[in-house]
């Protein structure tokens, strides 16, 4: 049985395939530059930036040395102060004035600075209405929507700051992040790039364009792009997982067990990615290692998980290596306390390793005890059934054979009553027919089961046209002997009598 793949892509994507949540305080506020921008100077850029009077630019630079020394309330307080002198003169010589929208701005970073997100939004807004080409007041609110997750709200703004002019990696990185979580991977992988090429070093960018490489398929450039980031961080587990999945899309299957390797070295590897590795080992016919892997997972598992390590036995029992399952299944019934629905599971495996094994009298003896605990159960009456056929098939002595055949109709027609193995039952039933050559009574057997069937029916299909042949043949044959019998009975009431 080769059917491991799907369950290798299946497992894959339980491995982490999101770009992290970008926390944008910390990207912001251990940037030095980013508080040495947080006034800034005003009227360079006449067409991005507000003109300042020489009072505000004066004020600005006392603010700006507050910031430097991260006093925020007392540079709060200035600004305050200045506005309501500005437009409410206590020298009644004075007009009252208006403020620029540069002050209005900065006022509104001190609130973003104390986390006052609703004031700071406001401020930022008004600075905006007041000039609508300031690019920093754009950057700084869509750096304020980024902080409250307003991923829709943040997009429009970074990209008015862009057209003004941004340039900061930072805007693009963080439009990057925006896109990803709108799954617009191109755009965010465009975004993501302008970024590194900025700012090469900044691992959030690194890993967002990787996340946005992997959501587009670009599997062989997100590898590349892992290797550099787990040069850069080797023990950040993430990026060994998310490079495993890469490789495993990529059909490198053997690369990405070694991804899985030196997490499992580690200590770092959970029960699901060492039950992944196991499989990745029993698809390239590593059978010793895949064990290895799975008595690992069974071990790491806070609590076992039955149903899954019996998974993983039937996978080694499936690829031929019953052996191997056994002890497995051993391991497992030593793990914990296995009972009730859980030890009816692992039996049931145990009955698939000694079919497998070609342990014809160890088959029976597990399936008359499972019938005999519960006679009620979907797959025990179907096993039953196909044991007591394939017994049939290689008895010569006929009074045996045909009692052997009758468990199996008997058990075959209670499975067919059982929904999950109904298809499983009705073909095992119109083959036993077909092989006793009743091909009437087989045919609406072999009917059934091509309805119940799942995917893929042709050769179903074929098998169904073969037996309905050999129906007709064997309903024309009958149709010749009776039609025989009835002249010949009809020429001996003829004959004179002597």
């Amino acid at each position: 049985m080769r059917l491991l793949v799907p369950t290798l892509i299946a497992m894959a994507s339980m491995l982490p395939a999101r770009a992290e949540k970008i926390n944008v305080s910390a990207i912001l506020y251990r940037d030095p530059q980013f508080k040495k921008d947080f006034v800034g100077s005003y009227g360079i850029l006449s067409d991005v930036e507000p003109k300042v009077s020489a009072e505000e630019q004066a004020l600005l630079s006392k603010v700006g040395e507050l910031f430097e020394k991260s006093q925020f309330v007392a540079a709060e307080q200035e600004i305050v102060r200045f506005i309501k002198e500005i437009e409410a003169p206590t020298d009644p010589e004075k007009k009252p004035g208006d403020i620029s929208a540069a002050m209005v701005f900065v006022l509104g970073n001190l609130y973003f600075s104390s986390d006052r997100t609703e004031e700071a939004r406001r401020a930022f807004l008004e600075a905006i209405r007041r000039f609508p080409r300031f690019r920093r007041a754009h950057t700084n609110l869509g750096y304020l929507y980024i902080s409250k997750n307003q991923i829709e709200d943040a997009v429009p703004i970074f990209q008015r700051a862009i057209e003004l002019g941004e340039t900061s990696p930072r805007v693009y990185g963080l439009l990057g992040y925006c896109y990803l979580q709108q799954k617009n991977a191109l755009a965010a992988e465009n975004a993501y790039r302008q970024a590194y090429l900025l700012d090469p070093k900044n691992r959030d960018w690194k890993v967002g364009l990787t996340q946005s490489l992997m959501q587009q398929e670009k599997l062989a450039e997100a590898t590349s792009m892992l290797d550099t980031l787990i040069a850069e961080n080797p023990d950040d587990r993430q990026l060994w997982l998310q490079q495993a999945t890469a490789l495993i899309g990529q059909e490198k299957k053997m690369e990405a067990a070694v991804n899985l390797e030196v997490l499992r070295l580690k200590g770092q590897a959970s029960e699901s990615e060492l039950n992944l590795l196991g499989n990745l080992y029993m698809e390239q016919g590593e059978a010793q290692l895949a064990l290895f892997a799975y008595l690992d997972a069974i071990e790491k598992a806070p609590k076992l998980d039955v149903t899954r390590a019996l998974k993983s036995a039937r996978i080694l029992n499936d690829y031929g290596y019953p052996e191997k399952a056994e002890a497995f299944v051993e391991k497992i019934s030593k793990i914990g306390t296995v009972s009730g629905k859980d030890l009816l599971d692992l039996d049931l495996v145990r009955v698939k390793i000694a079919q497998n094994s070609g342990d014809t009298a160890k088959t029976g003896t597990l399936l008359r005890d499972l019938f005999s605990r519960d006679p009620g159960n979907a797959e025990v009456l179907l096993e039953l059934a196909r044991h007591y056929d394939n017994l049939a098939k290689n008895e010569s002595e006929e009074a045996k054979r045909t009692e052997l055949l009758g468990e199996a109709k008997v058990h075959f027609k209670l499975a067919i009553e059982k929904e999950a193995v109904a298809y499983q039952a009705n073909l095992g039933m119109g083959q036993l027919l077909v092989r006793e050559k009743q091909y009437q009574e087989g045919l609406p057997f072999i009917e059934k089961s091509l309805v119940l069937k799942p995917g893929d029916k042709a050769s179903l299909e074929q098998y169904l046209s073969r037996v309905r042949r050999a129906a007709d043949r064997e309903t024309q044959r009958k149709d010749r002997e009776a039609a025989e019998r009835a002249e010949q009975e009809a020429a001996g009431k003829k004959a004179p009598s002597k």
